[in-house]
């Protein structure tokens, strides 16, 4: 299954309790297309760039989770309808870089082709 990472802005003036239970219903929603959340970070209330919906500050919550691309669907279309989600943003993490390999080096080709000692004249 492919790795997503999703990042919301929500509505500045909600609860705490509010914003945990926002994070929670993610998770669920993801739960029950047979996706699984790997980590949450919040990153707590942020200056936006600029105003949105006549916002200046903005929670952050970033979720980072393995579903199936119908999982992605399910969970925007939430997101979209939730009159709380001020922007999201959804990402395909790329795969894991493999660590390469202490390969020795090749030996760094000469100016003159072999056999050719004296060059051209």
């Amino acid at each position: 299954m492919p790795m997503y990472e999703t990042l919301c802005i929500l509505h500045p003036e909600l609860p705490d309790a509010r914003m945990k239970e926002l994070s929670a219903w993610m998770q669920k929603i993801l739960e029950g297309a047979n996706g699984t959340a790997i980590q949450v970070d919040v990153w707590g209330m942020r200056d936006l760039t600029y105003m949105i919906s006549k916002q200046r500050r903005g929670y952050y919550v970033r979720l980072e989770y393995e579903s199936p691309p119908a999982a992605l669907k399910e969970l925007e279309r939430n997101l979209r309808i939730n009159e709380h989600v001020l922007r999201y943003f959804s990402t395909v993490q790329a795969t894991s870089p493999v660590p390469p390999t202490s390969a020795p080096a090749a030996p760094a080709p000469s100016a003159a082709p072999a056999g050719d000692e004296a060059g051209p004249q």
